[in-house]
């Protein structure tokens, strides 16, 4: 489940941050190009997340651009619309090139800076995030990259997916930080039993279902700094 080979006893003693990426870290508003509209991305966002949670209910699985183009396909049908192919490559064009929030690099540099191990757990491709990474120029941050698309085929929120990259990285879920700017994300790691930390970027809420977030806020550098507090006391 990760792009590297398995890190040394050292920074296995490190404790672990894991990072959701789209929308988390990198602003996804840069696709309203594909939709014309920051609503349309919204639908289509929430309609990618509907169809990927009934796959994984359905016992199927295809990767998270196939999913993406579908969704892409399936919304334009519903308005007597037809998605060609420069749309297709418009979105994946973009969705390779989104800048960080402005809060994103400081606050990864200073839990590197505190101890801190930082990894990646998302829905789409390992190879897909390390292009994401690196031309957002935060890849050097990351010590591995782990995707649900290496082995567990479970997209989050589900719970065998979080409890696959704890066994992945020989923690307990007790022991891992979940960083998302979605409820849905964090509730699914709360429910497998990690700390989780919900950042409020714009159009995200908490939701008043399952287990509320340990630290809520709409400053990344906000989370960061409570993490190291937080492992502070409990070591």
């Amino acid at each position: 489940m990760t792009d590297q080979a398995a890190p040394s006893a050292t920074s296995a003693d490190r404790p672990i941050v894991v990072f959701d990426i789209d929308e988390t870290l990198l602003d996804f508003t840069v696709l309203s190009h594909v939709f014309g509209a920051a609503d349309m991305l919204r639908t289509w966002f929430n309609q990618v997340i509907l169809y990927s949670e009934a796959l994984t209910l359905s016992g199927l699985y295809v990767d998270s651009g196939t999913v993406g183009v579908a969704v892409l396909k399936m919304l334009a049908e519903s308005k007597g619309r037809r998605v060609e192919r420069a749309d297709i490559e418009a979105l994946k064009r973009l969705s390779g090139a989104m800048p960080t929030y402005a809060d994103t690099p400081k606050a990864l540099a200073d839990l590197q800076e505190a101890g801190f191990r930082l990894v990646t757990f998302s829905n789409n491709p390992s190879a897909g995030v390390d292009a994401q990474l690196t031309h957002a120029g935060i890849r050097g941050y990351f010590s591995e990259l782990h995707s649900i698309d290496d082995q567990v085929h479970r997209y989050k929120p589900a719970r065998e997916s979080y409890n696959a990259l704890a066994t992945t990285l020989g923690v307990a879920p007790s022991d891992l930080w979940l960083v998302s700017c979605h409820a849905f994300d964090t509730l699914g790691a709360a429910a497998a039993g990690y700390r989780t930390a919900l950042v409020l970027r714009p159009e995200n809420a908490p939701v008043a279902l399952g287990r509320t977030p340990d630290i809520v806020t709409d400053d990344l550098g906000s989370i960061t700094r409570r993490i190291v507090l937080a492992s502070a006391r409990r070591n």
